[in-house]
């Protein structure tokens, strides 16, 4: 990506986080950048074309945490979501419109289903058996363990959603503290007892 595409997109994503994906079009941005149509259709053709690159830079970032911060014990495994629920805040516009592109966007929807969401579930299964191997969970039975993949999973992917219909998007930076504590404590009932020193050592360093 060049000077110029970087431009658009770094003031694509502010619009968009701003007002939403769909409430901003090619024209206003390229207004907004004093800029021709023309000239930002050159880089960007389309307003499909334009989203899904920046969704790259989504999925690129989160790949980049996951690679770098692998999963030992249950503090390392809440400390990697902090990070992802971090990076979700600054690419909100892609999490609250996640159905609409979905629906809409054939570009991100072939990507997302045929890569990304397999990635990241294998990548949350594996984590959480480590996390039951190393002793840090405890299951009764597969079901629980199911129930909790699915759950970090639904949670992850609509955290935001939820806080915008809560408060408003002014307040989800606050209210992110809610949701992870929320995340941590759902181990709770499934955590050791150095799961739950684990527990207790990430949400005290959220106060």
């Amino acid at each position: 990506m060049n000077a110029t595409q970087e431009k658009i997109s770094k003031r694509a994503l502010e619009l968009f986080n701003l007002k939403g994906i769909e409430y901003v079009g090619m024209r206003e941005l390229a207004a907004d950048l004093g800029m021709r149509i023309g000239n930002l259709t050159y880089y960007f053709p389309t307003k499909d074309d334009l989203v899904f690159s920046i969704s790259q830079a989504y999925t690129e970032s989160n790949s980049k945490i996951h690679s770098e911060l692998p999963v030992k014990n249950l503090y390392d495994f809440l400390h990697k979501n902090k990070l992802l629920f971090e990076n979700g805040l600054k690419y909100q516009c892609l999490l609250l419109s996640m159905v609409h592109l979905m629906e809409q966007n054939t570009l991100i929807a072939a990507n997302y289903q045929g890569n990304v969401m397999q990635n990241r579930m294998s990548g949350l299964v594996y984590d959480i058996g480590l996390l039951e191997e190393n002793k840090y969970l405890k299951f009764s039975c597969e079901d629980d363990k199911l129930l909790i993949i699915s759950s970090n999973s639904l949670q992850s992917r609509f955290w935001l959603s939820e806080a915008v219909l809560t408060e408003s998007r002014q307040n989800l930076a606050r209210q992110m503290t809610h949701y992870l504590r929320m995340k941590a404590h759902l181990f709770r009932p499934y955590a050791t007892k150095k799961g739950l020193g684990d527990i207790e050592r990430f949400v005290g360093e959220l106060l």
